[in-house]
């Protein structure tokens, strides 16, 4: 009998510990051996606009529209991600918590926002492996950002945030990001040291994130 890895496609790059497949995560996810962490901040089913200039946000900060984000019009199932790894951190689950199990510990990205913005000022990641409610505060505001990373996605997070989440499951060595995008929890978990999997339909988004990779690794 075939083993399920033996049915894996090629990957878009494979190096230095990090996977990327460019394909759909629903057909990849059956198909991989056992990770240690699922990190990932997927599409929410919420149809989030991505036209930020066009909408006028650039009259406050330099922005730039983006095409819609690949399957957020559609109902999200947390369901496949909870059937592989051992740990979860999952964000924008205070969308789709009614489909999860109940837990005590949640992340909270405070982005040092004014409340007067018209967009969230926080943003909440569902976990199994974190015991309590922790908060990060980073600075995520148009160009006013405490890191300064090139923005390439309309939903895109900081580097800081991943490396962040990953501290706390310090053993975990395999981090998988079935929604990539531009690949920013690949590149933090090199940052540390860790093997990764990213997937990405978007092959815009995963030439993107082997660009990024091959940045110089930050200095801790």
């Amino acid at each position: 009998m075939t083993s399920p890895l033996a049915q894996l496609p090629p990957p878009y790059y494979d190096r230095e510990g990090i996977t990327i497949y460019c394909a759909d995560c629903r057909d990849i996810l059956p198909l991989l051996g056992p990770v240690d962490l699922v990190l990932t901040d997927p599409p929410y089913g919420i149809a989030h606009p991505t036209d930020y200039a066009a909408r006028g946000r650039g009259n406050l900060a330099a922005c730039r529209d983006y095409p819609p984000v690949y399957g957020d019009d559609s109902p999200f199932d947390p369901a496949p991600l909870l059937a592989v790894g051992t740990a979860h951190i999952l964000w924008g689950a205070n969308y789709y918590a009614h489909l999860l199990p109940p837990v005590s510990g949640w992340l909270v990205w405070d982005k040092e926002r004014p409340d007067t913005l018209d967009q969230a000022t926080c943003e909440l990641a569902w976990t199994d492996c974190v015991r309590g409610c922790r908060r990060l505060r980073h600075l995520w505001n148009g160009m006013m950002r405490r890191s300064h990373e090139e923005l390439e996605h309309p939903t895109q997070k900081p580097e800081a945030l991943m490396r962040w989440c990953m501290k706390f499951v310090p053993d975990a060595q395999t981090i998988l990001d079935p929604f990539m995008g531009s690949g920013t929890t690949l590149r933090a978990a090199k940052d540390l040291g860790r093997r990764a999997i990213g997937i990405e339909i978007e092959e815009k988004y995963c030439e993107i994130a082997v660009k990024r990779l091959a940045q110089e690794v930050l200095a801790l």
